[in-house]
This record gives structure tokens, C-alpha cells and sequence, in this order.
């Protein structure tokens, strides 16, 4: 193979490869607003705790409870995540 072929090829190629990745670039409402998305994860745990402590007797409280801390520990997991990071120096 000749060297211009090789080099159309490779270039050929790699645009291919650029366009890829920017259609798998998603955004969601946890990374555009993760600091929104930290307070309702925290809110939700602690109305889960509340639920868990108030309602002992009740299947429903308990099983609402821990529902909602289970979906408020992954918000918080998530927007933990999405958090930009500050430079060390």
C-alpha cells in the first residue's frame, strides 16, 4: 500500500471514531444540576429515616422508607460524581 493511501485511510478512519464519541455523550438532569441533585438525594434519605423511625409498626412506612433512601443514596452517588473537581496545585 502507498503512503497517501494509508494516509487517507487513517484519516478516514479516525472521523469516525471523533463522531462516535460525541453521540455517546449524554447529559441528564443529575450532571447539569448535581448540586440540586445532592440536596433532593440528602432530602429524601433523611424523609426515609424519618418514615423508618416513625413508622415501625406500619409494612408500608418501612418498605416507602427504604425505597426512598435507596433512591436518595443513588442521586447522592451520582451527583457526587458529576461534581466538577477542583485543581490541586
Amino acid at each position: 500500500m502507498s503512503v497517501r493511501k494509508h494516509k487517507r485511510k487513517s484519516a478516514k478512519h479516525s472521523h469516525k471514531q471523533q463522531s462516535s464519541k460525541k453521540s455517546a455523550k449524554q447529559i441528564g438532569l443529575v450532571s447539569t444540576h448535581p448540586r440540586a441533585a445532592i440536596f433532593t438525594g440528602s432530602s429524601l434519605i433523611v424523609i426515609g429515616l424519618f418514615l423508618l423511625i416513625v413508622g415501625m409498626g406500619s409494612d408500608a412506612k418501612f418498605g416507602l422508607a427504604m425505597l426512598s433512601m435507596a433512591v436518595g443514596s443513588l442521586i447522592l452517588f451520582f451527583a457526587n460524581s458529576a461534581l466538577p473537581k477542583k485543581a490541586v496545585k
